[in-house]
């Protein structure tokens, strides 16, 4: 299936809608969660295997002469790459492999919305720039998202009124996506 504009904004919007909605309906689940994110090793290694992942396989569909004689290498030097992230780098890698996530996810985003006619499509780019430049900051600060979740969680205002902002959000772009972005 070929994502659109539309299915990219109401996939956005459904994410920060079930994230809010979770942090409203359980806070202290939604605390206990965000605390312990950071640190939680399998969450880690679920995210990095993910942006390891997408990255390999974006690098070998990538058509840069460059890379032709590794093309090859490329799935095997990514399988590699996931089991020595979990080693070397432990510390905070939900984190990183957030932030690698939030970096990647904008390019198939953003190739479908400069084609789109609408000029409502500017409200999904914006967003999906404001991603990358979080995702490079979690990549090389992983503790700005730590302390960021540690800051949120640790009042129950500070957290429903994140929720709240994340649930508005959501439901305006999946309002975009079912009006003039569909």
């Amino acid at each position: 299936m070929h994502m659109t504009c539309s299915h990219w904004s109401l996939l956005l919007g459904g994410l920060l809608l079930a994230t809010a909605l979770l942090a409203l309906a359980a806070p202290a689940l939604a605390s206990r969660l965000g605390r312990g994110f950071a640190r939680d090793a399998w969450t880690g290694r679920v995210l990095s295997t993910a942006a390891w992942a997408w990255s390999g396989w974006a690098l070998y569909v990538m058509p840069l002469e460059l890379l032709e004689p590794v093309r090859q290498w490329i799935p095997l030097l990514a399988l590699i790459a996931i089991p020595l992230t979990w080693w070397w780098m432990p510390e905070l890698l939900s984190c990183r492999a957030a932030g690698g996530l939030l970096a990647l996810f904008p390019c198939p985003l953003l190739l479908v919305a400069r084609v789109h006619p609408s000029e409502w499509r500017l409200v999904v780019v914006s967003l999906a720039y404001v991603a990358i430049v979080a995702g490079m900051d979690f990549i090389l600060y992983p503790y700005h998202l730590r302390r960021a979740l540690d800051w949120i969680t640790a009042r129950p205002a500070r957290l429903r009124l994140t929720a709240l902002a994340s649930a508005v959000l959501g439901a305006f772009l999946a309002g975009l996506a079912l009006t003039v972005l569909g």
